[in-house]
Formats: C-alpha cells, structure tokens, sequence
C-alpha cells in the first residue's frame, strides 16, 4: 500500500541519504580512476540525464496517464539536466552549460529534494522519477565541479540571473498557452506539499517572494567559491 509522503519522515530521510551517498561515492570513485574510465562515467551520466528527460514525459503521459499539461519538460530542473547532459557529452564544453545548472540545480534541485512536490511516498513511480531525476541532475553537476574541475565565476552569476529573468517572460507566457494545471516555475500558483512557499503570499504575489528567495538561494551556493578566492588572495 502506498503511503502519503512525509516531509522528513522516515522515508523521506532514508532516500536523501541514499541519494547523497551514492552522489558522493560516485564522484569520489572517479577520482581515482583512468582518464578513459572518467570518460566512459561522464558520458553514462549525460546520456542517463538526457535520456531521462526525454522518456519521461512519454511515459507520465502515455504509460501512466498523467495529464500532459502538467509533465512538460519546463521546468527549471529539467532546464538544468538537458544543460548538464549535453555539457557533459560535448567534447567543446560552454561554461555556461555548466554554471546554469550549478546554479539552478544545486539551488533549486536541492530545495526540491528537501520540501518534494509529492503527495505519495515509496513505490509510487512519480516518487522515484522525484528523486531519481533531481538527484542525477546534482550527480552531474558534481561530476562536473569535484571530476572534470569546472567551477562557477562570479561574473557568470550575473549572466545566470538575467538569464533566469528574462525567461520567466516565456516560462510564465508558456503556462496560460497550456491551461489547465500547467505551473511551470510556480508561476501560476505555489508547489503543493510543505515548502517554504506556505510562507509566501497567496498567488500571483507569491512571485514577489520566491523569486527574491530564489536567487538568494543561488547566491548562497557561490558563496563557498567567493570565500575560496578571498583566501587565497589574502
């Protein structure tokens, strides 16, 4: 029987735990293994990334008969893993495909593992796709950053904010062409579920506080390399 999920609960700990883990062994492994394995590692994660986020809108829509509008490949995570697997498959790598995903992946991927949109827990197959999905998109983030040693640079952080921006424009237009309960960046309402969005005004004012949250967010997860540089200048 499929239980409600818990925020924290049990569950909820216990998958977060296996996610980091296995994030962290995997990078830690490849660090000690041959340029040609770290090569053959780096194109399963791109290929999983990618072949994910392709699959899965067919499978929600087709297979399990979620309504189309709301299973769309917008989001700003699927944003990130479509940009984290080609970043990772291309043999002429932009930075910007890295530094987007940094952003929005370690920022918004982890808050979306900490406070999941679900209402189901384990073995409800949109609970594994949650987690399966935002957690190989922080594996491929941190492959890239502590494997193939990309980092992120203050002046792109501004880049990745305009960026972010700017696309709300289309994001937001994109969500009244689809109707329904399409709410692609929670543009149109607040996530369901326990989240910091409960304390953020009713819709459409919620906008006025998550998007300051979050580039603050953003921000925070330069802030290691920030004080890193500073060090070493001192």
């Amino acid at each position: 029987m499929i239980e409600p999920f818990i925020l924290f609960g049990e569950q909820h700990i216990e998958t977060l735990a296996y996610t980091f883990g296995i994030i962290v062994l995997i990078c830690l492994i490849s660090n000690f293994i041959s340029t040609s394995l770290q090569n053959i590692v780096t194109k399963i994660i791109g290929i999983s990334l990618l072949g994910f986020e392709i699959l899965r809108p067919f499978l929600y829509i087709f297979v399990f008969e979620k309504p189309w509008e709301t299973y769309l490949p917008l989001h700003m995570c699927a944003f990130s893993a479509f940009l984290i697997g080609i970043f990772l498959l291309s043999k002429s790598r932009n930075q910007m495909f890295f530094e987007l995903p940094y952003y929005w992946g370690v920022g918004g991927a982890t808050m979306a593992l900490a406070t999941p949109d679900l209402t189901l827990g384990w073995p409800d197959v949109e609970y594994f796709f949650f987690f399966y999905g935002h957690g190989q998109i922080l594996l491929g983030v941190f492959f890239a950053l502590t494997v193939l040693k990309y980092r992120p640079h203050l002046q792109n952080f501004w880049r990745m904010a305009v960026t972010t921006i700017l696309l709300l424009i289309p994001i937001y237009a994109a969500n009244i062409l689809i109707g329904g309960d399409a709410n692609y960046w929670y543009l149109m309402d607040k996530p369901a579920g326990d989240s910091l969005a409960v304390f953020m005004p009713e819709a459409p004012y919620h906008i006025l506080g998550i998007a300051p949250l979050a580039l603050i967010v953003f921000f925070i997860t330069y802030v290691p390399f920030l004080l890193w540089d500073k060090f070493k200048k001192a």
